[in-house]
Parts: C-alpha cells; structure tokens; sequence
C-alpha cells in the first residue's frame, strides 16, 4: 500500500508525530515501520538477526537486535517510546511476562493476537465471541490487558499477499473443510487497521481483523492457485470447526474501510 506525496503531507499535518518501538519488523513489522517512517514517526524497529539490521536501518528505522526469549533480552533504549507494536509471533508465556514487567509507565501497546484462539460457532463471531480460554495467546493477551499501560489488542485472521500467495498453500496438501468460510486478511489492511489505531489513540479496545467477505474456502483457494497457474487443491469433504469473524466493529470505531476484498484479491497478490 503506497501512499501519494500529497497525501503523506495531509497525513502529517493531521497526525502529532510518535516515537513507535516495534518489536518484530519480519513480514508486517517492516512495512508498517516504513509507512510510519514516512509520517514523520522516530521508529525503532527489531530483529533476531544480524544480517537483517542493515535492510531496517537503510528503511530510516532505529534498528535494535533483541531476542525476547534470552534470559535478559537487552532492550536498551528500545522501550524508551511512546507506542510498542508488538507483531512477533511467539506464543511462550515467560518472554511476554519478563517484557511487560520491564515496560515504562509511559508507554501504550498494540498487541496483534489471533483469532484462532475463538472457538468453533455456527454464529458470526464478534469481540465478545466464546475464546479457548487454554490458548498460549490468549493467556499473552491476559498479561498485557492486566498491566498498568494503555493497550490495543488486534485479532488478525489469516494472513496474506503476494509473498504469502494462498495460491501456494496447499500445493501437494488436501484442503480440509472446504465448505467452510475463509477468514483472511491482507497486508495492507493489517497495515492500515494499526496506523488508525495510532493516528487516533485508540486504547483499551479489541479489535477482530478480517476482511469483509467470506467464500468458501474450496471456491476461494482453487482460484487463487489458479492465478499463478498452481494446479487446484485436493479436497477433503471433512467439515469441522466452522466460524466466520465479524469485523463490524473494527470498521464502526476506527471508521475504517477495508481495502483488499476477497472477491477481487487477484489485484492485490
């Protein structure tokens, strides 16, 4: 998602300027870090490896070299922010817990969980929904939510674009419960959901994020491998484990609107 220069400029002026750790830049970390970047926001952005510390840097991001799951992760100055977006997608309890007690008072966090950790419903699955309450990500989410900093929980659905092409993903494998809903999100509204959240300071809340439509996973797989030219999924005629997510509430409190839609993705990958 590229924006104009005109509009980078409108985006500045309207926005107060942050300084934004982000703990993660891999596959959503670095292009939102960039995005920001061009804002205006100082972005300090990490990574577990060293190779990689040169690719942020040369993006206009502080790069930091933090491995959250070392016994004593050296954060240096990297909490020193306003806002920490964490997008790393581990699930080990301690890490989370050792960083939460480690964060300054200041500091607000966006956390970007799944919703993987609702269970199963026949019904469309909102904010509220019924959650595994066992679930490593959920219990992270408990952590976060209990601290005494203003936080933002993001529940991303599947996650894809042209580098994760779902063309791809059942190359060889059978499709299981093709009959059942897709539940999917795209780069760049992943992106975009996190930038309304920080340009509106939009704290305490938890968000589903999911694009709007919702095909059949057989219909919706066999034509994306059909795009690159992927010989269609096997399928599997098992069903289980049926939900489809609601994300009116993303769209109704950010005011957001969704960009990529399933029904016309082949633009987007």
């Amino acid at each position: 998602m590229f924006l104009l220069k005109n509009e980078l400029t409108l985006i500045k002026k309207n926005n107060a300027n942050y300084c934004i750790s982000i703990l993660g830049c891999g596959w959503l970390g670095l292009p939102l870090a960039t995005r920001l970047v061009q804002q205006g926001h100082q972005v300090k952005g990490s990574t577990t490896s060293a190779k990689k510390m040169a690719v942020i840097k040369s993006a206009g991001i502080i790069p930091y070299l933090i491995k959250l799951t070392e016994p004593e992760p050296r954060f240096n100055d990297f909490l020193n922010a306003d806002i920490l977006v964490i997008l790393i997608p581990l699930k080990e309890i301690n890490p989370f817990d050792n960083l939460i007690k480690k964060l300054p008072s200041k500091i607000k966090v966006i956390y970007t969980s799944s919703t993987g950790i609702y269970l199963p419903s026949t019904e469309p699955i909102n904010e509220k929904g019924t959650l595994n309450m066992g679930h490593s990500l959920f219990i992270i989410e408990q952590l976060i939510q209990n601290a005494m900093n203003p936080s933002t929980i993001i529940r991303l659905a599947g996650l894809f674009d042209y580098r994760r092409h779902p063309g791809k993903w059942f190359k060889n494998k059978l499709l299981t419960n093709p009959e059942n809903p897709v539940n999917l999100i795209h780069l760049d509204d992943c992106v975009g959901i996190i930038e309304k959240i920080i340009a509106n300071q939009v704290w305490d809340e938890i968000f589903n994020a999911c694009a709007d439509e919702h095909p059949l996973r057989k219909d919706f797989y066999t034509r994306a491998s059909r795009v690159i030219a992927y010989p269609p999924p096997q399928i599997n005629k098992e069903n289980k484990s049926h939900k489809i997510i609601d994300n009116n509430w993303v769209k109704d409190r950010l005011n957001y609107s969704f960009i990529v839609s399933l029904n016309n993705f082949e633009n987007h990958i």
